[in-house]
């Protein structure tokens, strides 16, 4: 039996004809892993560029309004959600208008602790408006699997204010 075993494997040493196949049956895994780790990376990118777009409109929104401040933030934060002032259809899915945080605050310095200049201004003092968010991100498809933990996208903007 191991005779016969022996000869029938001899036939296969130096036969090369299945060599790409086994190669290929190797690789394939570490290229679909590789891939959709790209693209649940881009993805993630994606998402964290739009809460960026709508955060920076909100805030120079905000920043040039002349109505009260509360009509202002309400329309700011749908502007920023929902890529529009009134209505429109949301920037990203499952963010909501309660993720917004909108806040104004007096800058008491023009210029910061290295001595940049924040804000050309006659006075010492700048009103500036902050939008700022935090999104949980839904899931991480196949990256949850390999051990990573929840991820949350937080982004934040400032704005001099030339309204009100």
């Amino acid at each position: 039996m191991f005779i016969a075993l022996r000869q029938f494997l001899r036939r296969f040493h130096k036969d090369e004809q299945g060599a790409a196949l086994v190669e290929v049956a190797i690789v394939t895994p570490f290229v679909l892993l590789l891939s959709a780790g790209v693209y649940e990376f881009s993805n993630i990118f994606n998402t964290r560029l739009l809460l960026e777009a709508g955060v920076e409109d909100a805030a120079r929104y905000m920043a040039r309004c002349s109505s009260d401040w509360n009509t202002c933030s309400g329309l700011a934060t749908n502007l920023a959600v929902n890529g529009a002032v009134q209505g429109g259809s949301a920037r990203v899915t499952g963010w909501t208008a309660n993720q917004v945080e909108i806040t104004k605050a007096q800058s008491l310095q023009a210029v910061d602790a290295t001595g940049t200049e924040l804000y050309l201004s006659s006075t010492g003092t700048v009103i500036v408006v902050q939008v700022k968010t935090s999104y949980p991100y839904p899931t991480l498809g196949l990256w949850s699997y390999l051990g990573f933990g929840d991820l949350t996208l937080s982004v934040l903007h400032q704005e001099r204010v030339f309204g009100w």
